[in-house]
C-alpha cells in the first residue's frame, strides 16, 4: 500500500509539472505571435544558475518518473501472465 501511495504522489506532481509545462508553452506561442519574436535576458548569474539547476532537478525527477512507470508497467505485463487473481 505505501509503494502504491508514493507512486501515485510522484506521479500527480509529475502530471502537475507537465500541467506548467504546457503553460508555459502556450504564453511562450502566445508572445511569438503577438510579438514575432521573445527574447529573455537575465543579467543576474545566481538567479540564472538557480533556473539552470532546477531545470535539470525538474528533468531528471520526470526521467526518474518515466523510468518508474515503465517498470511497472513491466510488472502489470508479467503480471497478466499469471492465472492467480490477486483481488480476493
Amino acid at each position: 500500500m505505501r509503494r502504491r501511495l508514493r507512486f501515485a504522489t510522484l506521479s500527480m506532481i509529475n502530471q502537475i509539472l507537465l500541467i506548467a509545462l504546457a503553460i508555459a508553452w502556450i504564453v511562450h506561442i502566445t508572445l511569438i505571435g503577438m510579438y514575432g519574436t521573445v527574447y529573455f535576458e537575465e543579467n543576474n548569474p545566481v538567479v540564472l544558475w538557480v533556473e539552470i539547476i532546477t531545470l535539470i532537478v525538474i528533468l531528471s525527477f520526470s526521467i526518474y518518473i518515466f523510468i518508474l512507470q515503465v517498470r511497472r508497467f513491466g510488472e502489470r505485463r508479467r503480471d497478466s501472465d499469471e492465472t492467480v487473481d490477486r483481488r480476493g
